[in-house]
């Protein structure tokens, strides 16, 4: 089994406001491929002097305006030349990021590196065409309306995005004008760093941008800093709670994307066969570990055990191995404390009176994190396996009723991110799916456009990122009186 690329991977300082530093109180760690447990390299992870330091820099590169003042153009062109860095890497990126992760590499190529290239371009463009001055009249008097960046951004991602969690964050908040400190986690710190190659490379401007892969404790005092104007996270609706209580305290901006336990609901009207086909990629891309997988499924009574032979029959069937293996359907978990929790609601699915179609561990894979993907059939909507985010390849079957069962049932759910319907009618799909109270629904499997926004209801999130509402969240409005619409 392949366990790295190119050697080993050595990055020992943290980059501080554009240029790399010796960390002041930070530690080093080894970074292990989650398939074989073996080194890809060594990581120096930050400690909070490093926070204070890097805050700074981004309070001192904002107020001088070095970089919010630059036209929008020239914004622009300094994120274009951060993506044709990353782009000019090639395949040392996929594999970097297929090594530390554990993803199939054939998803890593498809959407982990291409994505936030993409997004970085996709905010350059965006930036030049976006008018932030707009003056407004009520027939007596006239005003300015200005959109200004909202100051020091601390952006906090996770593990299962290592590059595409951090552009989301970074592109918009850079083209807006914000100075950004962004804390990757401590899991996948060599991917992150490869964003602070790609902004020094571009000649980004000193003291705009430092990347301080951490653990929790820094990440909350980052969070903590009376300097920081903005949060914007990605990672479990827990996490996002204690976030954005601390931000309330002194009334910090935040854009939440937190957790999922999305419903796919299968009409009766549905190709079994098309829908198995479409929905486990929706639910198995990075081996389960997506905040928007489609985990849970909703199958009218008349097709559920019909429905359950078909989808237990494609998920066995996926080949659990090695993620460099291009015909790896499923990696590794990212840790073993992620395959102990997939494992524990697996045994806790079981307890409550679930049955268990796959799991366990597969043989001959002893030396990764790997589990079996999952389908929970006998299932119910109040169980805790049913309402509680996995995280991992499992898919819990529930049987509805009629129409208005399932709809209730997938809106019966503390999140909201994501969804899907699936029908022989498009027509009858979209009419289901506007009565979905997620902040994205999919119907019949289909992709979302690209620049349309991401994120959920209730305790999936506040605010969006991805297209221009993405950019809007690192904007302020202000308002400046003009005078008499007459003059």
């Amino acid at each position: 089994m392949r366990t790295n690329i190119t050697g080993l991977h050595h990055r020992p300082r943290v980059f501080i406001g554009g240029a790399w530093a010796d960390s002041r109180d930070g530690r080093a760690v080894d970074v292990c491929s989650p398939a074989t447990g073996e080194p890809i390299g060594t990581a120096r992870l930050a400690g909070t002097a490093d926070v204070d330091l890097a805050v700074e820099a981004a309070r001192s590169s904002f107020e001088a305006g070095t970089w919010r003042r630059r036209p929008a153009v020239e914004r622009a062109a300094v994120l274009r030349a951060a993506a044709d860095h990353l782009e000019g890497l090639g395949d040392a990126v996929v594999d970097l990021l297929t090594s530390e992760l554990g993803c199939p590499r054939s998803f890593a190529a498809r959407a982990h590196v291409p994505n936030p290239i993409r997004h970085l371009r996709y905010y350059a463009d965006l930036i030049e065409r976006t008018s932030l001055e707009e003056v407004r009249e009520d027939g007596s008097y006239r005003s300015l309306v200005v959109q200004e960046p909202a100051g020091v951004v601390a952006a906090i991602t996770p593990w299962n995005g290592p590059l595409s969690g951090p552009a989301l964050k970074v592109a918009p908040a850079l083209a807006a004008g914000c100075s950004v400190v962004l804390k990757p986690p401590p899991e996948t710190p060599l991917t992150a760093y490869l964003l602070a190659d790609a902004f020094a490379a571009a000649g980004l401007d000193e003291g705009v941008l430092s990347v301080l892969p951490a653990d929790r404790e820094v990440g909350e005092y980052l969070v903590r800093h009376p300097q920081v104007d903005k949060v914007a996270f990605t990672g479990s609706t827990a996490a996002g709670k204690r976030i954005m209580a601390l931000c309330a305290d002194r009334v910090a901006r935040v854009t939440l994307e937190l957790g999922g336990k999305s419903a796919a609901v299968v009409l009766d009207d549905a190709d079994i066969d098309v829908v198995v086909r479409g929905l486990v990629p929706m639910a198995m891309s990075v081996n389960g570990q997506l905040c928007i997988s489609q985990s849970r499924v909703l199958v009218p009574h008349d097709l559920h055990t019909k429905f359950i032979d078909a989808l237990s029959a494609a998920v066995t069937a996926l080949v659990v191995g090695d993620p460099f293996d291009p015909a790896t359907d499923i990696g590794p978990l990212v840790s073993d404390a992620q395959r102990h929790r997939v494992e524990g609601y697996l045994e806790l699915g079981r307890s409550e009176g679930a049955r268990v179609v796959g799991g366990g561990r597969p043989p001959g894979l002893d030396s990764g994190h790997f589990v079996n993907p999952a389908v929970l059939t006998d299932v119910h909507n109040g169980m805790r396996v049913v309402q509680e985010e996995i995280f991992g390849p499992v898919m819990a079957v529930i049987p509805y009723g009629t129409e208005e069962d399932a709809v209730a049932v997938a809106n019966d759910s503390v999140y909201g991110l994501s969804g899907s319907v699936w029908s022989a009618d498009p027509d009858r799909a979209l009419a289901v799916a506007r009565r979905i109270r997620t902040g994205m629904v999919s119907v019949n499997g289909a992709p979302q456009a690209f620049g349309t926004p991401f994120g959920g209801f209730k305790q999936s999130g506040v605010g969006r990122e991805m297209g221009p509402e993405g950019l809007r969240g690192y904007l302020e409005p202000k308002s400046i009186a003009l005078g008499r619409a007459d003059h």
